[in-house]
């Protein structure tokens, strides 16, 4: 049995949409899929378990056998949802609505915090923009919508010559991004994300990432999404998780090789060193923070801040301007709460932050209006 909502396009004659969705999970997490499950509430939704539990671990066989469950002849769209996802309430109902507004494409309703798809989904609340293109090297799959037509079609080629259970396959999310980018499917992430992340222990090698929390998450039903999606800025702020390192990243040319310091291009639009360091201890939180985080840590997440300032005020004029009066507004404020504990969470135990939300929330608020007032040279955005 699939879900099903009917279409409000005038004359159209297109049949409504619907869905189905499967659990994908280990064994050992039976009791994960389960709650999804009941929390889900979609007729006919199902639990899929790894195929060979006793291979060395890997998603790709799981995802495969989860997605070969979508049947264009039962559904339009099918979600496939991991087994430690927290999900939004009368998460189907917004699954459609989203699949409404963008029926062919792969919609994401998770991005993890320290990502390069999180920097869009930030800017995407700042200016009340409904999703983002995915830049990340994967498609983000704890929570995934596709037309079933296509699900089908990529769960066969995710299964074609996997043996099940070799050491060293391709992850899911990469091989799904791959197989997509091959078939030319637009790639979205929903902004705000309906899912959040249980943060279990890995099975698939992932325990050394830190905590994996959504960028932007939202409990409540009945979001208002609409067709808008984020234009890919040129330049994009990013602190690199994996390597410690605070970047600006060219969008049209992203190679490590062209990826330049924060800290050198904030020099090169007026805000040095030592101007950047002081604004920081002038902000209010900023010694709580200190005591909690390495300085040279908080001064990275700062400067990476301070730069996306420039860049959202280049994107949406004013915008930025705004923040303070919106700060208080949930999603809003979860957008500039989540940047520091994102940015750094392979350095910092993201736990412990938590009692300094509002210290967060005012450093990375402070950042963006610095940025937005910086005089950037013509050209450089």
């Amino acid at each position: 049995m699939a879900f099903a909502q009917n279409s409000e396009e005038s004359g159209s004659e297109k049949p409504p949409l619907s869905l189905t969705a499967t659990v994908m999970a280990h064994p050992s997490r039976s009791f994960g899929a389960e709650r999804v499950l009941a929390e889900l509430s979609l007729p006919g939704a199902e639990a899929v378990f790894d195929p060979r539990p006793d291979a060395p671990p890997g998603s790709l066989r799981t995802a495969a056998a989860a997605l070969s469950r979508a049947s264009p002849g039962k559904s339009t769209h099918h979600l496939l949802l991991q087994d430690d996802v927290l999900p939004a309430k009368e998460l189907p109902a917004s699954v459609l609505e989203c699949c409404r507004l963008h029926p062919d494409a792969a919609l994401s309703f998770f991005v993890e915090w320290g990502s390069r798809t999180a920097v869009l989904a930030r800017m995407a609340v700042f200016s009340g923009i409904s999703a983002v293109p995915v830049i990340n090297p994967y498609m983000p799959s704890l929570a995934l919508a596709m037309p079933s037509v296509l699900t089908a079609e990529i769960a066969e080629r995710m299964g074609r010559g996997n043996d099940g259970g070799a050491d060293g396959a391709e992850p899911d999310d990469r091989a799904l991004l791959r197989l997509l980018r091959e078939r030319g499917v637009r790639t979205l992430t929903m902004v705000p994300n309906l899912v959040e992340h249980d943060d279990l222990p890995s099975l698939t090698g992932n325990t050394g990432q830190g905590v994996r929390r959504s960028a932007c998450f939202t409990a409540e039903p009945g979001v208002p999404f609409d067709a808008s999606v984020l234009d890919l800025p040129r330049l994009l702020p990013f602190y690199a998780w994996t390597t410690g390192d605070a970047v600006v990243i060219d969008t049209a040319d992203d190679v490590p090789a062209a990826h330049r310091p924060t800290e050198e291009v904030l020099t090169g639009w007026g805000l040095g060193e030592d101007s950047a360091r002081r604004a920081l201890e002038a902000t209010s939180g900023a010694a709580a923070l200190a005591a909690a985080v390495r300085p040279d840590l908080l001064l990275d997440a700062w400067n990476t801040a301070v730069a996306l300032g420039a860049v959202q005020e280049h994107t949406d004029p004013g915008s930025v301007a705004t923040l303070r009066d919106r700060a208080g507004l949930p999603l809003v404020r979860r957008a500039l709460y989540t940047h520091v504990p994102g940015a750094l969470r392979v350095f910092v135990d993201a736990v412990s932050l938590e009692p300094l939300e509002e210290e967060l929330v005012e450093l990375t608020l402070a950042a963006l209006e610095l940025g937005a007032g910086l005089d950037v040279p013509r050209g450089e955005l």
